[in-house]
Formats: structure tokens, sequence, C-alpha cells
């Protein structure tokens, strides 16, 4: 398998036991990047909040019963809260866990709930019919201590979450005046992004 990927590329042989990444894998990122229109308007329209909030952002995705980073602006501040793109974790795990889990179909919700213990189902479905309802969800130190993450969806054109948009931050660089205010300007970049993606604004 490795000779193969050699031959076309994908992998590049150091040492008789060592690979590395080749630079076909470059190109076939680009080209997924370029298939993937949704991203390249969410990108244009959220870029504009790494400076004015000098914070992480990132877009995470839901694969099955998994989450995946796939885009990610990272703050120039000393402290900051890294992730990296390809990141995996489960559903349901976090901020943007709890926003793909809310917004997932039906039989995906019940077959993730189904791995819970009752008491860890009743606690998740009232987060899902919170999040439901006010349509963002906040977590503080809730998935790593001393992080605030604030995530709400990012829809298509018919209204169906496609992704994840977070922005997480040092709890102490977070009161509560400062989570509304980022939390209005996620909001209004979900909706730019629902709208330029050819949703009607409601």
């Amino acid at each position: 398998m490795l000779c193969t990927l050699e031959e076309h590329n994908y992998v590049v042989q150091q040492t008789d036991f060592s690979y590395r990444l080749g630079h076909e894998l470059l190109v076939l990122g680009q080209l997924a990047k370029s298939h993937s229109h949704w991203l390249t308007i969410a990108e244009a329209v959220i870029d504009p909040l790494v400076n004015e909030f000098n914070e992480n952002l990132q877009i995470r995705i839901r694969e099955n019963l998994e989450i995946v980073q796939v885009w990610r602006r990272v703050s120039s501040q000393p402290l900051q809260v890294r992730s990296e793109i390809g990141n995996r974790r489960l559903l349901g795990a976090g901020a943007a866990g709890k926003i793909l889990l809310a917004f997932a179909p039906t039989p995906i919700q019940l077959e993730f709930l189904s791995t819970k213990t009752p008491i860890q189902v009743a606690i998740l479905k009232e987060h899902i019919t919170q999040i439901k309802h006010q349509g963002f969800y906040v977590s503080k130190g809730e998935l790593t201590e001393g992080v605030c993450a604030i995530a709400l969806p990012l829809y298509d054109m018919k209204k169906e979450c496609i992704a994840c948009l977070s922005l997480s931050a040092p709890i102490n660089r977070m009161p509560e005046e400062r989570i509304q205010q980022i939390l209005q300007r996620l909001q209004e970049v979900s909706n730019e992004c629902f709208i330029r993606l050819g949703g009607l604004n409601p």
C-alpha cells in the first residue's frame, strides 16, 4: 500500500521505515476545498472576526458519530486555545459537539443516545432542547478546564445545519458582556453565510 501511495506522490520515503506526506495531498486538499462551496463562502464572511476579536475560530462538521475540524483561524495572543485541522471528537463533546448533535438527523441522535446512560441521556436531551430553542450553546470549562466556547450552526440554503462555527478563548477573557457581544457577531455572520448560500432572510 505504501509503495502505491509513494508511486502516486501521496507519501515520500525518508528512511527504510519512515515516510512523510507527499505534495499530491496538497493538491488533493485544494481540490476538496474548491468543491466545498459553502466553506469558501463561510471563510470569506467569518475571516473579519479574526481581527475583530483576536480569538480562535473553528468550523467543525459531523461525520457519523464524530465531529471533525475542517477550518480554523488562530489568535495572536500568547494565551490561547489551540486545536488542529483534522482534530476529531465524539459527537456531543463540547459546545460544537452539542450543536452538531442537536441539529443531527433523528436516527443519528437516537444512535448516539443509545450509547449513554439514562442520566446522560436526560442531560443531553435537555441540552438539545435548549439549543433548538436558542440557536446557540456556550460552554465554560466543559470540555477543557479554563476554556470558554461559543458555538452555533451554519445553515445551507434549505436551513439545514451543515457545520458548526465556534469561538474559543480562555475564560478570563470572556466576561458575560463580551460573550454576548461575540455571540451577536457570530449570529450575524451565520445569517450572512445562509443568505450568500441562497437562503431567504427571515
